[in-house]
């Protein structure tokens, strides 16, 4: 290691006297770096899709009191089906009669001026909601940990 000194004159004429180390940083020949050569931080592998998918597909269908008998898939199926049978509804006045319809809007025939809201989606209140963020979370965090898994045992973690 190398050092070399400086003398400048600080304050009142005293002299200071400052020292610059050049340092070298080495590595040892234990160190691993997993991420060199050619790492790719998505590797997809269709197996890990597919299991991921079954590792939550096939638990999300199980019966549990939760949901009052039903599974979790079912149970959210249930409410699709169920946001599906009134969407898309628009109400339309025709010369002072409310009619409600869904896609078969050309049958309706007005005479003067028609008004027409737009469809509405489900409610904030609907438990679609919550069903839907509970399902896709748990299916992403399957579909994540499965790609994690098959990535460390493809690279020796678990050697």
């Amino acid at each position: 290691m190398q050092s070399m000194t400086a003398t400048r004159s600080g304050l009142a004429g005293s002299a200071l006297v400052a020292r610059t180390r050049s340092t070298r940083v080495q590595a040892r020949s234990g160190v691993r770096v997993m991420a060199a050569q050619g790492y790719q931080w998505l590797n997809k592998e269709p197996i890990a899709i597919m299991a991921g998918f079954l590792g939550w597909f096939a638990p999300s269908n199980i019966q549990v009191p939760a949901f009052g008998g039903q599974s979790l898939f079912g149970a959210f199926t249930k409410s699709i089906g169920e946001e599906l049978a009134h969407f898309p509804t628009v109400r339309m006045a025709c010369s002072g009669m409310d009619v409600d319809s869904g896609f078969a809007l050309a049958s309706v025939q007005c005479a003067g001026t028609a008004s027409m809201q737009r469809p509405r989606g489900p409610a904030l209140t609907s438990d679609f909601w919550i069903l839907m963020v509970t399902w896709h979370i748990g299916l992403f965090a399957c579909l994540f940990w499965g790609q994690i898994g098959v990535q460390a045992r493809k690279q020796g973690y678990f050697d």
